[in-house]
Formats: structure tokens, C-alpha cells, sequence
């Protein structure tokens, strides 16, 4: 059945938040129609390494489950991760390995921590775009880790994996559409493509071009979509976004994915602005 997700991006000053906050947010997620929480990544670089760190967070996720919020559990990230894809194609391969041995040792930390009802599945925060892998090597090492990584991650977890994508007009539609299934195809991943409607890289007849190829009902190449609800206010190397206005907030947030495929929405702090803005 399709889901209808929000994700969390864990930072730091998110732990100024009160645990009487956090639970009201979950509550508020839950009367809106959230029926999971994808945390899209439980370590980023040093982030969420310590054991302080990780008892905070698993806190927080006990509170949505409390909430009866099901959770996506995303795996490692490094803040490097987009600079370090532009390397060439055998230090990205050996960064992919370093990736995989972490997700490795993060899966069996929280399987042993969430209880297994409460676990949707799993969420590998590498994001596919559409300008790192349009070379044939660089794409035949994607298309390698994503397949052993899924098979590593389904020896320890018959959960479904999740990862996410994202086109800016480096590829025609055609391309990135077959580039989707066959990576969907291959490894087996349930791939959710962002809409692109927050960062406005393309207007919206040239998203369009790239997301209805996706959603022939007949044979989907994506597993759902991603419906960004913030506006990105600064486009260089530092991302800087802020929400919507509160009439087209709730016009997006009635946004749903064609084809019964999975709707989520990014992010969880553009919904709740005022409690994560006040402690940071």
C-alpha cells in the first residue's frame, strides 16, 4: 500500500526542542495524515556518532511510534557527500564501500532498537541526480553499489529499501526516466523522485517533462514522489530555503502521488517553522 511520509532531517540545534514539543509535532503529523516518518539519516559525519547523540534521537523516534507514525530509517550520510561524487570515479567507488560498511553497522543498531511493527523500512540518503552518473563508468559503479548494498541490507532486514532522486536538466526526460528503472530494476530500490517544485530549478512545465514519464500507471518507473515544501531562497554551495506561505503550505500538503505510488513531503521543519526556528 502506498504511504503518505514526511521526512526529518536530524541537526543539532534539534535537540533545544523540548520532549513535550517533539510530541505535539508527531501529534499535529498524525492529524494531518502522515502515516510515516522518514528520518533521512541517523549519522551524518560526526552527527549522531556518540551514544548521547544516538539515545536523543531514538527518543524522538519513540515518541512518533507512541504517535503511531511507522518509521523509515535512513542510514549514513557525509556532508562532503555531493563534492565527493565529483572525484574521480575510483575514489567515489572507494567513499560508496566506506558508506556501505557504515549503513551496515547502523542497520543492525536499530533493528535491535525499533521494534520490528513499527519498521517501514529503510533509507539511503545518497541521492541520485541527474548529473553525477551520466558517465558510463560512473554509472556502472551506482548501478553495482546500489544492487550489493541492497542485497546487504535485505540479508538483515526484509524491509523494503527506499532512496531518493533528483533531476535538474542535465539529462532529457527520456534518459532520466530510463535511468530510473533501470536502477528500480536492478536493485531492487523503491526510488522516490523530487518534484524539484521548492528548488525552481525548472519551471513547472519543464518538471512536468520529467515526472509524467514516471507515472505511466501501467508500469511506473519511480516509486513515488517527493513534494518539496519549502522555497529555496539561496542557490549556491550553502542551501538556504524557507517555508511557504501558509494558503499554498496547505495547498501542497494536499498533494498526492499519481498511481497510488508514495507521497512524502520534505521537511518536517517547514511544517513546523516556528518550533524549530525559535531554538536554533
Amino acid at each position: 500500500m502506498a504511504i503518505t511520509a514526511i521526512f526529518y532531517q536530524p541537526q543539532e540545534s534539534d535537540k533545544n526542542i523540548a520532549s513535550q514539543e517533539w510530541q505535539m509535532i508527531f501529534h499535529q503529523l498524525k492529524k494531518k495524515g502522515f502515516d510515516t516518518l522518514a528520518i533521512q539519516w541517523t549519522q551524518y559525519g560526526d552527527f549522531l556518532k556518540n551514544p548521547e547523540n544516538q539515545v536523543w534521537l531514538k527518543e524522538r523516534l519513540d515518541q512518533a511510534t507512541a504517535e503511531k507514525l511507522q518509521l523509515i530509517i535512513g542510514l549514513s550520510s557525509d556532508p562532503e557527500i555531493f563534492n565527493r561524487l565529483k572525484e574521480p570515479s575510483t575514489t567515489s567507488e572507494v567513499f560508496l564501500k566506506k558508506l556501505s560498511r557504515k549503513d551496515a553497522l547502523l542497520v543492525d543498531y536499530w533493528k535491535k532498537n525499533i521494534p520490528e511493527d513499527k519498521l517501514a523500512g529503510w533509507y539511503l540518503p545518497l541521492e541520485i541526480d541527474d548529473r553525477a552518473w551520466r558517465d558510463v563508468k560512473a554509472f556502472d559503479i551506482l548501478r553495482k553499489y546500489l544492487k550489493e548494498e541492497s542485497q546487504k541490507i535485505h540479508m538483515a532486514s526484509e524491509k523494503p529499501i527506499y532512496i531518493s532522486s533528483f533531476f535538474t536538466g542535465n539529462m532529457s526526460p527520456n534518459d532520466y526516466s530510463k535511468m530510473i528503472s533501470s536502477l528500480q530494476q536492478t536493485s531492487g530500490l523503491r526510488i522516490w523522485v523530487q518534484d524539484g517544485a521548492g528548488t525552481g530549478k525548472l519551471n513547472s512545465s519543464e518538471r512536468a517533462l520529467y515526472l509524467t514519464p514516471l507515472t505511466k500507471c501501467n508500469s511506473p518507473n519511480a516509486s513515488g514522489f517527493i513534494f518539496e515544501i519549502f522555497e529555496q531562497t539561496q542557490h549556491d554551495r550553502t542551501f538556504s530555503a524557507e517555508s511557504l506561505p501558509p494558503q499554498l503550505l496547505a495547498k501542497r500538503l494536499k498533494l498526492r502521488a499519481p498511481c497510488q505510488l508514495d507521497s512524502v513531503f520534505f521537511e518536517l521543519r517547514y511544517l513546523f517553522e516556528n518550533s524549530f526556528k525559535a531554538k536554533n
